[in-house]
């Protein structure tokens, strides 16, 4: 893995959509319905960028261990586990988190593949069993469109209605989820490396059972943020920038981060 400070600016990553012809859940339930759901464990690669708080940092890094199913595992290949029909991910249960941490994208987190398995489910009443007509918080849908609208609905919110998260087809069957001009309110992971340390200032020792990131590193911003699947439902680009971002300054509303995937399937 690269771990360098970079000497460069990032440029300002530019969105292609503007949102105004968002499709509708249900037509992206149809797109999505044509991604296989047959079990994949893909090594994959991640070239990206980030500047964020007055820090440039580069990232070259391969997921190739193999997971455990009780054990944290760094740059694991992908797996599903952290899908979970009654779990919240934001729970304290350590399977759940290593999961997670082991499944999503390397700076913010957002799910690595989606198909029709968990793209969008409904909840289940722990109680009964019985699906609720709540969506479930662990599913695709729900935890991408959490990262692009976590501050609506908050309070002192101006961020109106039509500025929520927006769908877009792309040539080739693959689908992007995003946001023009959103005010959201996300962790960067992978800051500023992750897990490389032995102390954690905030958060006491690290362990392998509590693999949480490195520093709180949050984003209150209004940003430009999309997520790019391929034809197959897997990631191929995450990408957010501040609105009037300038690479000049160092402040923790101003950041421009994006990285690309790569997958490498075996038999």
């Amino acid at each position: 893995m690269n771990k360098k400070f970079a000497s460069f600016l990032l440029i300002p990553v530019l969105l292609t959509s503007c949102g105004q012809n968002s499709l509708s859940l249900e037509k992206a339930k149809e797109i999505v319905s044509n991604y296989s759901i047959d079990t994949k464990y893909p090594y994959y690669k991640v070239i990206g960028s980030l500047d964020f708080n007055g820090e440039i940092l580069n990232v070259d890094a391969t997921f190739d261990q193999t997971p455990e199913v009780d054990k944290f595992v760094p740059y694991a290949r992908y797996n599903e586990g952290f899908y979970n029909e009654s779990a919240d991910p934001r729970s304290t249960d350590f399977d759940i988190i290593i999961y997670a941490m082991a499944s999503r994208s390397y700076w913010l987190r957002a799910p690595l593949r989606i198909n029709s398995e968990n793209f969008f489910t409904y909840s289940k009443d722990k109680a009964s069993g019985e699906y609720t007509d709540s969506e479930n918080n662990t599913c695709a849908h729900y935890i991408l469109e959490h990262l692009v609208t976590s501050y609506a609905g908050q309070a002192a919110n101006a961020n109106p209605s039509s500025k929520y998260m927006y769908i877009e087809a792309l040539p080739g069957g693959g689908i992007a989820f995003g946001g023009k001009e959103v005010h959201t309110y996300v962790t960067i992971d992978n800051y500023p490396y992750y897990p490389d340390y032995d102390n954690i200032p905030e958060l006491g020792e690290w362990k392998d059972y509590n693999p949480l990131p490195c520093y709180a590193n949050k984003v209150n911003a209004k940003v430009n943020i999309r997520f790019e699947y391929d034809k197959d439902g897997w990631l191929v680009k995450e990408s957010m920038t501040s609105i009037g971002y300038n690479a000049n300054l160092a402040s923790k509303t101003q950041v421009s981060l994006q990285a690309v995937y790569s997958y490498k399937f075996q038999d």
